[in-house]
């Protein structure tokens, strides 16, 4: 099972982030559905991993819930190798405390995770590798003309464990537990 822990976004953040991509013209365009703040990406684990990880993330206290405002787009990769276009996420003291007790939870089951810094983010696109000076042009252009972007900010008030099957076309996400103070059992 190739899971992740993440922050599923409202759907007015996801209509705005909608407007952004529509004026992009280039990447593949990451689906409404599939749009999320990744706060852990666990990888592929075996079902009972993927069990033990549900129970002890319904073992956290939550608390309160972070203050979520994406704002300023950033290309992850190089100028001349483009991966990702991606929105950041301004910081919020209670979203890395949730990034926190979900690696937390993943290593007290015993999952081993890759040191990565938290780098919180929505992906808005991707691209091919070897994109041609027409599409490099094109995103220069969008990142020109669209200057500080900034989203109004949400509370997030659960998390949650997605499934991601990967395939033809977009991934298919599939939500198997929710947490958070909001939740209830």
């Amino acid at each position: 099972m190739r899971i992740f822990v993440a922050i599923e976004l409202p759907e007015a953040i996801c209509e705005a982030i909608a407007v952004l991509q529509a004026q992009l013209g280039v990447g593949r365009i990451v689906q409404p559905d599939n749009l999320h703040l990744t706060l852990a990406f666990l990888g592929e684990i075996e079902p009972f991993e993927a069990e033990q990880l549900h129970e002890a993330l319904e073992g956290v206290d939550w608390g309160p819930g972070p203050q979520v405002a994406l704002a300023g787009l950033e290309v992850f990769g190089s100028a001349e190798r483009p991966e990702a276009l991606v929105l950041g996420v301004r910081p919020d003291r209670e979203l890395t405390r949730w990034h926190n007790a979900v690696l937390g939870a993943a290593r007290a089951v015993g999952l081993v995770l890759a040191r990565r810094r938290f780098r919180p983010h929505v992906t808005l696109a991707r691209f091919r590798k070897g994109a041609g000076p027409g599409e490099l042009a094109r995103l220069g252009q969008f990142l020109s003309a669209q200057g500080d972007v900034a989203l109004s900010p949400f509370h997030a008030d659960r998390l949650a464990m997605v499934r991601s099957t990967l395939g033809q076309g977009a991934p298919c996400h599939e939500v198997l537990a929710q947490y958070g103070p909001d939740v209830r059992i």
